[in-house]
């Protein structure tokens, strides 16, 4: 199932809870006030708009253990070496955050 959210413009169909009105204040701090047209808006708030995931899948995804320099501290240090594919408008840096937040996580209770 995809969940998308809107990216702003006059041809884009807004949710009509919170989230859409979290879209209206944001825009409307900027003076954009009508999100379905063009109007009288600003020049940049003129764009048909479109739709990003909310969640993207990496594809292809390969994790490989390689010889990485021994950590005297901390002997249980895995060095490895990933290769994936992203979708468009997907960013390599929030995955690996997301894999790394997942991980430490898991070993060190974070936010439970």
């Amino acid at each position: 199932r995809m969940i998308v959210l809107p990216l702003p413009g006059h041809k884009v169909i807004y949710p009509t809870n919170s989230v859409g009105d979290a879209y209206k204040e944001i825009l409307g701090a900027d003076g954009i006030t009508s999100l379905t047209s063009r109007g009288s808006a600003p020049a940049e708030a003129t764009e048909k708009g479109s739709y990003r995931l909310l969640i993207a899948e990496p594809r292809n995804l390969e994790v490989e253990s390689v010889a990485g320099p021994e950590v005297e501290e901390d002997p249980v240090v895995e060095t490895i070496r990933l290769s994936f594919e992203l979708g468009s408008g997907c960013y390599a840096t929030m995955l690996m955050r997301e894999l790394m937040m997942t991980t430490m996580s898991r070993e060190h209770n974070v936010g439970t």
